[in-house]
């Protein structure tokens, strides 16, 4: 697979990530914490928006978007505090979080290795002009 299939695929897998966790907030278990079906459903949004960014645009900003916005998915039972009885609630934003945070770092490794080189100077004019003397000499 070239290069830009490889990476569409990645963009849509966060893409389907991010409709699943937002549509799961719909049925996960909160026991009526708004704070927590809420940080669901607005990082799956962003993630599905990122995932649209990166899809139109190539961007390696939006790789890194996604390891940003994965990593905060997959802290966030920690960093929010969402209530002990929630395990299938913190499942899902755990793994949905590592998923979209691992396909942004392939990403960015994939944007960075098709990066183009420096250019590199071959020869300069004042080599040539020598060159040219030594020859007429």
């Amino acid at each position: 697979m070239s290069d830009h299939t490889n990476e569409v695929v990645r963009d849509t897998i966060v893409l389907i990530t991010g409709v699943v966790l937002v549509t799961s907030t719909i049925w996960l278990p909160v026991d009526g914490d708004t704070g927590v079906s809420g940080a669901i459903l607005i990082l799956g949004m962003l993630s599905a928006g990122t995932a649209l960014w990166a899809i139109s645009s190539a961007s390696r900003s939006s790789h890194w978007a996604h390891v940003v916005l994965g990593v905060t998915l997959a802290l966030s039972p920690l960093i929010l505090a969402f209530p002990a009885d929630l395990l299938v609630t913190d499942m899902f934003a755990i793994v949905g979080g590592v998923l979209i945070a691992s396909l942004g770092v392939l990403g960015v490794v994939s944007s960075t290795r098709r990066a183009p080189e420096a250019s590199r100077l071959v020869a300069s004019s004042i080599s040539r002009q020598a060159d040219r003397d030594h020859v007429w000499s």
